[in-house]
């Protein structure tokens, strides 16, 4: 597999430096390049993992909670279990920054998914997959749940169409994705 894969939408590259089979699940370590003013993802929690941010160059606007941090090159935000989070780059300059995700989850497999199905074109202009049991696997994997949303009802529905998705086979051609068999 790839080491380097790319949203060819937002541009946002992110290179798996370690990976959790490289690490024999303890951590995922991830380089990510977004590009001037990207957007991260919807603020949102792990109740799973951790995140440690820390910033390469440029410079990362990391929201926790309601506080925003902006982090310089060298500088690193833990990111605990069930804390509201999302990161940006706000400025007009390309910002490199690591992750190291512990344990790792799902989280390779769910950007190569992800990033797969947008390099297919199975997604909308903004890169959210078309077939909502494609986005309640990704989601899943990645143990990711959006804040304004009650959680009890993603984990429900997520569950339901997860099962739904495996039951129909919508996940069979995933493997050319991660090179595993999605189970």
């Amino acid at each position: 597999m790839k080491r380097t894969v790319k949203h060819q939408i937002s541009g946002e590259q992110i290179t798996f430096l370690e990976t959790a089979e490289e690490t024999e699940g303890k951590y995922l370590y991830i380089e990510v390049a977004l590009p001037p003013q990207g957007d991260g993802p919807p603020l949102h929690m792990h109740d799973e993992f951790e995140e440690e941010f820390e910033v390469i160059s440029g410079q990362l606007t990391v929201t926790l909670g309601k506080e925003q941090h902006i982090l310089q090159p060298g500088d690193k935000r833990l990111v605990t279990l069930n804390m509201a989070h999302t990161f940006t780059n706000n400025h007009d300059e390309s910002v490199v920054f690591r992750v190291r995700l512990t344990p790792p989850s799902q989280f390779e497999q769910s950007v190569r998914i992800h990033y797969g199905l947008i390099d297919d074109g199975l997604v909308d202009a903004k890169g959210n997959p078309k077939n909502m049991t494609h986005t309640a696997l990704i989601l899943t994997m990645q143990n990711t749940l959006i804040l304004g949303i009650p959680f009890w009802l993603q984990r429900t529905l997520f569950a339901w169409l997860v099962k739904r998705g495996h039951k129909n086979n919508a996940y069979k051609d995933f493997e050319k994705y991660t090179g595993k068999v999605i189970r």
